[in-house]
């Protein structure tokens, strides 16, 4: 008999947990996960600028799409310093010496914010994941208008005729 009331106690207690969570939409979990981002000063824009949308938002989903982003940065940048493929090659043109020394302290930049994003995958802290996303995001909204600036460049090699060794309109050879 007393197994039966504590089977029923334990039912309604599961019971209006589950009705708290669909009320509200999202599971108890997500909700007291969620209490965390409301530390980060401007959660709307951090998930503005990475796409991210608020079912399942973690710190660590955030620490992760961020470090994505910065490896997307770092690929471009070294196509352009070190270009193995044709496009690259091609693109690394419109860069001059002072141009790529420019690129490689951008690069150094993401490098060190890229390395910041993954101790705090390693570390695996919500405080110290919500202090770096703070310091990544202000870090990334000083890359990202030279990460235009760049991918504009790039794109208007394209459209620009190549005038190199007076072979105009064809491109050198690079085997």
């Amino acid at each position: 008999m007393v197994n039966t009331k504590i089977k029923k106690a334990s039912k309604a207690a599961k019971t209006a947990e589950t009705d708290k969570s669909l009320k509200s939409g999202k599971p108890d979990k997500f909700n007291e996960m969620s209490k965390s981002l409301v530390a980060l000063k401007n959660i709307d824009d951090i998930k503005r600028d990475y796409d991210l949308i608020e079912e399942g938002l973690t710190p660590s989903v955030i620490v992760h799409k961020i470090a994505e982003i910065c490896e997307l940065y770092l690929k471009i940048i070294q196509q352009i310093l070190q270009p193995e493929e044709f496009h690259a090659v091609y693109e690394c043109n419109e860069f001059d010496d002072n141009a790529k020394a420019e690129l490689f302290e951008l690069y150094k930049r993401i490098i060190i914010l890229h390395r910041e994003l993954l101790k705090a995958m390693l570390i695996a802290e919500e405080k110290n994941s919500l202090s770096t996303i703070q310091f990544a995001h202000t870090e990334m909204q000083g890359v990202r208008p030279k990460m235009v600036e760049i991918l504009t460049k790039m794109q208007q090699s394209w459209k620009t005729e190549t005038k190199k060794d007076g072979h105009k309109g064809s491109t050198q050879y690079f085997g």
